[in-house]
């Protein structure tokens, strides 16, 4: 039995907030939204909740502001950035130049989750691991994420009390409940189980780097948390830059390092598709699930020295994967990240640096044979 006014173990404070307001239809209780702290800081409540919300919503919900307080998503991760949120407005600073929103997470959902819930008798809310960048799964299930309706696509949704059973979540366009599982994830689950159970692998690692947990170290050999989380951001960041001086219309191309890592599984249903290029440090942060589910499974490709992964994710003919990464990557701009950044774990960069040399071997080989060719044509014509 769900108790009616305290926040569920994995639950958002926003959610749970949603859920007393759909409840107490009779009392006014405003929206929570992030507000700025007298540095000028954003305090989102779902992140670090201002006090004076955490003792204004306890009082008037009967509730303690301790127990809201450790639901919050800094104190179940400790070490978690901003950038590894999935942001709809991202949170800007006081001196950015453009007019800026409100910053509002971005929150996508797993069906079977919602569907377990509504066939107990429990009422839908939002969990917390729905709006972290470093999952494109629902763990408990083994499930890609979504976020937009599966029956008219939209990305509006909300709560809805219906006339007999519990709260649920339903499409804000056509009303259909959220429960329903996409028609081609239900068909590509049986061949594509084992590729999910790899990227899920992974993004419990990154999980336990941003709660402060030291990664395995048999994968990730002398890798501090930091460092693992530092190598994705710039790794998704590499992948999804637009090589330079490259034309292309609207700021965008699709002539990007990552639509070399393509994985049909990752994508059910969307077969072959390419991605558009990005600008932002972490294109996690407000990337689509499935564009996270394709960024951390090229990532965790690159960063796993265990050619196992890349044979699970993108084939058994499928080079490795740190190798198609340094070969697709504009060699000036590879060359000076991690030397600018300087926060990649020491085995990271000896495994770049051997895949550079393996590069530069193969350009070298392939010159070669280029001029022996030309040389036996010249000498065949005389």
């Amino acid at each position: 039995m769900i108790a009616p006014n305290v926040p569920l173990a994995d639950e958002l404070l926003t959610s749970w907030h949603a859920r007393q307001r759909r409840s107490r239809r009779g009392r006014t209780l405003s929206k929570p939204k992030a507000v700025r702290d007298r540095k000028g800081n954003w305090r989102h409540p779902d992140i670090r909740p201002m006090q004076a919300w955490l003792k204004a919503a306890a009082d008037r919900l009967d509730v303690s502001a301790i127990r809201l307080a450790e639901q919050s998503l800094a104190r179940r991760y400790p070490a978690l950035a901003l950038d590894f949120l999935v942001w709809e407005h991202l949170p800007r600073p006081v001196d950015y130049p453009e007019v800026s929103a409100v910053p509002r997470l971005g929150i996508s959902w797993c069906s079977r989750c919602l569907a377990e819930g509504f066939a107990n008798d429990e009422p839908a809310y939002v969990r917390q691991q729905w709006v972290l960048a470093a999952s494109g799964f629902c763990h408990r299930h083994r499930w890609p994420l979504e976020d937009r309706c599966n029956a008219c696509g939209s990305l509006n949704w909300r709560f809805a009390t219906p006339a007999r059973g519990p709260l649920r979540m339903i499409c804000g366009a056509c009303w259909r409940p959220l429960e329903r599982a996409s028609v081609s994830t239900l068909d590509a689950e049986k061949a594509a189980r084992a590729c999910w159970d790899h990227a899920i692998t992974f993004e419990l690692q990154l999980m336990g780097a941003m709660a402060g947990k030291t990664p395995d170290q048999f994968r990730f050999n002398f890798t501090s948390a930091s460092q693992l989380l530092d190598q994705v951001r710039d790794i998704c960041s590499l992948l999804t830059r637009s090589p330079p001086g490259h034309d292309h219309w609207g700021g965008r191309t699709r002539a990007i390092a990552l639509n070399d890592f393509a994985c049909d599984a990752i994508t059910p249903g969307m077969r072959d598709y390419r991605f558009l290029s990005y600008d932002e440090p972490n294109p996690l942060a407000t990337a689509t699930p499935l564009l996270r589910r394709c960024l951390l499974a090229a990532a965790h490709a690159i960063i796993d020295s265990d050619p196992g992964t890349t044979t699970a994710l993108f084939g058994p003919d499928a080079p490795p994967a740190i190798d198609t990464f340094v070969a697709g990557m504009n060699r000036e701009l590879l060359d000076s990240y991690p030397a600018a950044t300087g926060h990649w774990s020491p085995t990271f960069t000896r495994q770049i640096e051997a895949a550079k040399q393996r590069r530069r071997r193969r350009s070298t080989l392939a010159k070669f044979k280029l001029r022996r060719f030309a040389g036996n044509t010249a000498f065949a014509e005389v």
